[in-house]
């Protein structure tokens, strides 16, 4: 009969098996982040080609209209004329800015099919072209006021609103406005349903802001260097004391609806402030800060894996990144620092005030000759 050896094996011991298990736990500790920052980093290359695909579209859209920048003072104003007018039906057409401030619809509409309900149109551009770092994110509410002043209110059903994502992209919004020196000019006229005349003002910057302009028109040859111009870039706007994401749909928001903003060189920007109690990035103490004491930073300054539950609310801590579009068509990626140059975001020719509102300081350099006052002009 054949003989069968036996083997003693040593099993393990609780001791070896616990040694084992805290090994692998240690290595997904340390893998882990590394991960993350990766699946980040796709997501913020991702989110590059998106910004380049817009500009190949405005681009195209400067072409075809003598260089005029879609906003407020230009493609917005059927949307003005319909808000003024309780015009229903002009906001139901596809061919209609979802706001105001609307830069993307007037290319989009080329290659994308809107349709007429504003609420599945505007559903289509913040939710089909979301960042990739938003990953799911979702609004909390729709802020009540907006959707009062809405002629087309009830399209906003719960099943549509139900899955907003946040707003993703947004253009510094005196690249729309224009200069102080047209405050009382009318950019259109229109008529209302009932036959009632509407006269369309343009929309312009003032000087009661940190920083305006006097004779700027929204055209890409007034903008200076297109090179050293944003023209749109990460950034998410209307979010609550309490971190809650809200959304305003009021076609004609009175400032910056859906997608624009105040420039990241403005302190307290809904986009890109920080909270007042700060000092700027050359140490200045500052009189503004954002709604959300600089809590929004984690969301605009998205890339980089510093979300979670690193709030960042001041500028030096701020590990986070944009993406940028320039009016030139490239795409460039800044963090906190380079980003708050005042030059980036407002048009050549601008005055900036030297006070406390801006993350850099400026010095003046000029006079501005109507009021004579110091200001630093915009190159």
């Amino acid at each position: 009969m054949p003989t069968i050896e036996r083997t003693n094996r040593r099993a393990f011991t609780l001791i070896e098996l616990l040694v084992v298990v805290a090994i692998i736990a240690l290595l997904i500790s340390i893998l882990l982040p590394s991960l993350t920052c990766a699946r980040e980093k796709a997501r913020a290359a991702k989110c590059g080609v998106q910004l380049k695909q817009f500009g190949t579209g405005l681009q195209t859209y400067f072409t075809e209209n003598n260089d005029w920048i879609p906003g407020v003072n230009t493609t917005g104003v059927a949307v003005r004329a319909a808000t003024l007018g309780n015009d229903i039906n002009t906001l139901r057409k596809s061919y209609t800015p979802v706001q105001s401030y609307d830069w993307m619809s007037p290319f989009m509409r080329y290659s994308t099919e809107l349709g007429e309900n504003r609420a599945l149109r505007l559903k289509t551009l913040i939710n089909d072209y979301a960042c990739p770092s938003f990953n799911g994110l979702r609004i909390d509410f729709l802020w009540p006021q907006g959707l009062a002043n809405s002629p087309d209110r009830a399209d906003f059903t719960d099943d549509i609103i139900q899955d907003y994502a946040p707003l993703s992209y947004l253009m510094p919004a005196h690249f729309q406005w224009w200069g102080t020196d047209y405050e009382n000019m009318i950019v259109a006229t229109s008529l209302t349903p009932a036959g009632r005349p509407i006269r369309i003002p343009a929309m312009t910057s003032y000087d009661g802001f940190s920083t305006y302009h006097r004779t700027y028109k929204s055209r890409l040859d007034m903008v200076g260097r297109p090179a050293d111009k944003i023209a749109v870039a990460d950034g998410m706007r209307y979010m609550t004391a309490d971190l809650d994401i809200d959304f305003d749909v009021d076609p004609d928001a009175l400032w910056f609806g859906c997608f624009s903003s105040n420039g990241a060189w403005f302190a307290g920007s809904q986009a890109y402030g920080v909270d007042e109690t700060t000092s700027n990035w050359d140490g200045s103490p500052l009189a503004h800060g954002s709604d959300a004491g600089g809590r929004n930073l984690t969301w605009s300054y998205r890339h980089g894996c510093t979300r979670g539950d690193n709030v960042t609310q001041g500028v030096r801590d701020n590990g986070g990144e944009i993406n940028a579009l320039f009016f030139d068509g490239h795409v460039a990626r800044l963090g906190d620092r380079v980003s708050r140059k005042v030059d980036l975001w407002y048009p050549a020719g601008t005055y900036a005030k030297p006070n406390s509102s801006g993350l850099t300081d400026v010095d003046p350099d000029t006079v501005d000759p109507q009021n004579g006052q110091s200001v630093y002009e915009v190159q």
